[in-house]
């Protein structure tokens, strides 16, 4: 299911599919087609094959019967055969000596030596042996075998046509006999036998293009005269599988022996499993080259859409780019176009409302700041008319007065409406020196700046309200001595600072009550509106007094060259 469902989300995919399947359907049926018309092509050449290697191989058995017949002749016409068969059949007509009779018959069995030798040479080494048998029965052969079992059978074996060699199946060793009848032309007289033995062994060789045990030699009842399966000469041919098999035959016009073959059904159809193997092969290249090709077609089309989609959700996030490089006229680069516009419209479009509130935090940065500069001047200014009524330490305003011109000319100067903390830290320490010169002993203060982060861009004038904070809800309510602790820290990537005083035991009801406080608001509120919500101010109760707590991010900028310092006298 995750399958199909990433095909039907990806264009590209859902298209190849389609295309590759419009194109599959058209390439089954053509390769059906072909297969079918080139199946019954096949069926129709394997026939005629078979019947052509048929006959090539029953020409093959004939053409060496028929050389044997014709040795077989040759011999039976020699005159020392003739010579010594007459002899024994008609002795008076034909006498001879002793002597002439041995020598007669030595010279008829090297004959037959040298006929069998001939025959292997010429015809093949098929012949076992040669037999010469006379009236009375006297054998003379030449061969491998000299035993002849059933001599009565070749007596009585029928002849065709007188002087004809005829050929039999043998059950003496199931040979094949070619027996030729020798008869006394003048008189008639059957005068004896010849009889050439074919090896059983060797004469399948004759037929070994055909694979084991599918082609036999028979009788014309069906008897198995020769067969590459020796267990089976002598028997009945068995009876083919009509659907397994393709059984072909024919008749020798030389011996009357049937020439069978039993080809199973898998074998003649391996040329038509091949021609299925191929059709299948070519329409599954075909469409593997159909689907490569569509693959990079459709990639040119489908690009730029992912492209395109994959900006589209990009600009959703507020991340705007263009699409480069689509490199195309046609409609998909139309709308690459179209997109690419509102793109830029939309960028300048966000820049125009960005420069707007930009403006407008400006502007209302700058009322803030002009609603604190008179605010701060009059609570410092309060501060030395309290040094001026006291006689014993009227001589500390002028340190007083030049320390407060300096924060004044820092309030009031033109420039970036952000300072490094340093700086800031330098400004408050000298507003904590002011109030120090009027509580003298009974006020404390500490500062703790790590040396990395005194260089951190923070807004000008920001810790001033909330040590003011501190002295009017805290410490001047005290009778002890009062202290303010201020700290900078680093915390998950961002700038925190934190101002701590000890004025909690004094009026804590009062203090709960007045909240945050205007000028705590102010700094919150230019805190926001510099770096949006998750930044602020967080007041909690401490220990001893109140803690107020600022988080900041934490930025840089090129150091400030501004001395602090200038102007501050020791009391």
């Amino acid at each position: 299911m995750k399958i199909v469902r990433f095909v039907r989300s990806k264009l590209h995919y859902k298209m190849m599919l389609i295309y590759s399947l419009l194109t599959l359907i058209p390439l089954i049926i053509v390769s059906a087609t072909f297969y079918v018309t080139s199946k019954r092509i096949l069926e129709n050449n394997v026939d005629q094959s078979f019947e052509r290697t048929m006959a090539e191989t029953s020409d093959k058995i004939d053409g060496v019967f028929k050389a044997f017949a014709r040795e077989a002749s040759g011999i039976g016409d020699n005159r020392f055969v003739n010579a010594l068969l007459r002899n024994a059949s008609m002795p008076d007509r034909y006498p001879l000596a002793p002597s002439e009779r041995d020598a007669l018959e030595e010279r008829v069995e090297e004959m037959l030596r040298i006929e069998l030798e001939d025959m292997s040479k010429n015809i093949g080494d098929f012949a076992d042996s040669i037999h010469l048998f006379d009236a009375e029965g006297k054998h003379y052969f030449t061969g491998s075998d000299p035993d002849i079992q059933y001599y009565e059978a070749i007596v009585i074996m029928p002849f065709e046509k007188q002087g004809v060699p005829e050929w039999a199946f043998f059950v003496d060793h199931h040979r094949l006999i070619c027996n030729l009848q020798l008869v006394d032309p003048e008189l008639g007289t059957v005068l004896g036998n010849l009889v050439v033995l074919l090896d059983p062994i060797k004469v399948p060789s004759l037929y070994d293009s055909y694979d084991r045990g599918s082609f036999f030699i028979t009788s014309a009842s069906n008897v198995v005269l020769s067969s590459d399966l020796r267990q089976s000469i002598g028997e009945l041919i068995p009876s083919p599988a009509t659907r397994d098999t393709i059984a072909t035959e024919t008749k020798s016009k030389s011996t009357g022996f049937k020439y069978v073959s039993r080809i199973p059904v898998s074998e003649a159809s391996a040329g038509i499993r091949r021609l299925a193997v191929f059709s299948v092969a070519v329409a599954l290249a075909a469409w593997i080259a159909v689907i490569v090709i569509t693959y990079y077609v459709l990639r040119k089309i489908t690009s730029p859409l992912a492209t395109l989609s994959k900006l589209m959700r990009k600009a959703e996030k507020e991340n705007y780019q263009l699409i480069e490089n689509f490199g195309s006229h046609d409609e998909i680069a139309q709308l690459c176009h179209s997109f690419n516009r509102m793109i830029l419209e939309t960028k300048d479009l966000i820049q125009k409302v960005y420069k707007a509130e930009l403006e407008q935090k400006e502007a209302q940065l700058a009322a803030i700041r002009t609603y604190f500069n008179p605010h701060f001047l009059h609570n410092t200014l309060e501060y030395v008319s309290i040094l001026a009524k006291s006689n014993d330490k009227i001589e500390r305003i002028p340190y007083v007065v030049k320390s407060l011109s300096s924060i004044i000319r820092f309030s009031i100067s033109p420039g970036k409406p952000f300072v490094p903390l340093n700086v800031e830290m330098n400004f408050a320490k000298i507003y904590m020196q002011i109030h120090q010169y009027r509580f003298e002993d009974r006020f404390e203060y500490g500062i703790d700046l790590p040396e990395h982060l005194k260089q951190v861009e923070v807004p000008k004038l920001i810790l001033q309200p909330i040590i003011e904070n501190a002295f009017v809800h805290g410490i001047d309510h005290i009778r002890g001595i009062g202290r303010i602790d201020i700290r900078a820290y680093e915390s998950q990537f961002n700038l925190v600072i934190e101002i701590e005083d000890n004025g909690g035991s004094a009026q804590p009801p009062a203090r709960e009550s007045k909240g945050m406080g205007s000028g705590l608001k102010g700094i919150e509120s230019r805190i926001r509106l510099h770096f949006g919500e998750r930044y602020g101010i967080e007041k909690r109760q401490g220990e001893q007094g109140m803690i107020i707590r600022l988080l900041l991010p934490i930025l840089f900028n090129e150091p400030a060259e501004l001395s602090t310092r200038e102007g501050i006298a020791s009391p």
